[in-house]
């Protein structure tokens, strides 16, 4: 046979091995189109079933007569304003989520929310509220009486302690009558009286050495008390002279690095180094003063080393 015969011989084999490829590739596409449109669906469910909680949770907050009711009393304009953006965007989104936009029904929902959540903070739950500054003062109130407890341990004034025991009679008072307002107000008092005192206290070396340390190891604890209780008069600081962001900064870098040195001087002071332990916990009251130097409190420097 020649060549031209065996071509022709072969040709019809080809020719169906070409048409079942050619065949074989709209089943391919439609297989791969029917895949693509099951994923599509399978998202688009999953996006209905996401929108329609949304939709469920911001439509529980509408209905919600109680918080609309206070809301209305209170008169807050912004409150007012958050609380119908929220109404208007919720029905939006059931809208769109009957049109089968589940995207924009998903936006809409998620601004309905954002409102409604916006307006209660506004106008916070009265019980809630009374609850909230019920904490803060019991919180505030139980700092200022434990560093007034170290101020006389340290030998504050009497004067100064006699005025403090009445201002916290006073804030006591307030807060039985739930006056949390003047409560606070008689705190802050309290808390600035305490400031000066208690910084020139700490700041004064002579004042912490009164009794003399016999050993290495009570010196220690006596410089760990010192630490102590510069540390307990950093946060007052913060809350009543308010320093500026950047000097906020410094002085939680400044206060990190006390820890760490205290962190250091326990340790050696348990492995028995006394000496370096002392170098530690001096060096981090030293660090914890140039903290309450940078929130704007004037520490007075120390007198020289204890006797």
């Amino acid at each position: 046979m020649s060549a031209h015969g065996r071509s022709k011989a072969l040709t019809p084999e080809r020719n169906e091995r070409g048409g079942c490829l050619r065949s074989a590739v709209p089943a391919a596409g439609a297989l791969l189109a029917a895949l693509l449109a099951g994923a599509a669906q399978g998202h688009d469910e999953g996006l209905r079933t996401q929108v329609e909680q949304k939709i469920r949770l911001s439509a529980t907050l509408v209905g919600d007569r109680a918080t609309a009711q206070r809301i209305a009393a209170s008169g807050h304009v912004q409150a007012l304003a958050h609380l119908d953006e929220g109404r208007v965007h919720q029905s939006h989104a059931e809208d769109l989520l009957a049109r089968g936009d589940y995207a924009g029904a998903r936006q809409a929902a998620d601004e309905a929310l954002r409102n409604l959540g916006m307006a209660r903070r506004l106008v916070p739950d009265g019980t809630l509220r009374l609850a909230a500054a019920r904490a803060r003062h019991e919180q505030q109130l139980a700092s200022v009486e434990r560093l007034v407890d170290a101020w006389r341990a340290r030998g504050g004034d009497g004067q100064s302690l006699t005025d403090l025991a009445g201002l916290l009679g006073q804030a006591r008072a307030a807060a039985q009558e739930q006056r949390w307002d003047e409560a606070q107000q008689r705190l802050a008092q309290a808390e600035r009286l305490l400031l000066e005192g208690l910084s020139r206290t700490l700041g004064s070396t002579t004042l912490d050495y009164t009794l003399r340390p016999s050993t290495p190891a009570e010196e220690f604890r006596q410089e760990l008390a010192r630490q102590r209780g510069f540390a307990e008069l950093l946060p007052l600081a913060l809350r009543d002279l308010r320093p500026r962001p950047e000097a906020v900064t410094l002085v939680e870098r400044y206060s990190e690095t006390s820890q760490t040195l205290r962190s250091q001087a326990l340790q050696r002071f348990e492995q028995g180094a006394t000496e370096e332990a002392l170098v530690h916990i001096r060096s981090a009251t030293l660090y914890l003063q140039r903290a309450l130097q940078a929130a704007g409190l004037v520490v007075p420097p120390p007198n020289g080393n204890p006797p």
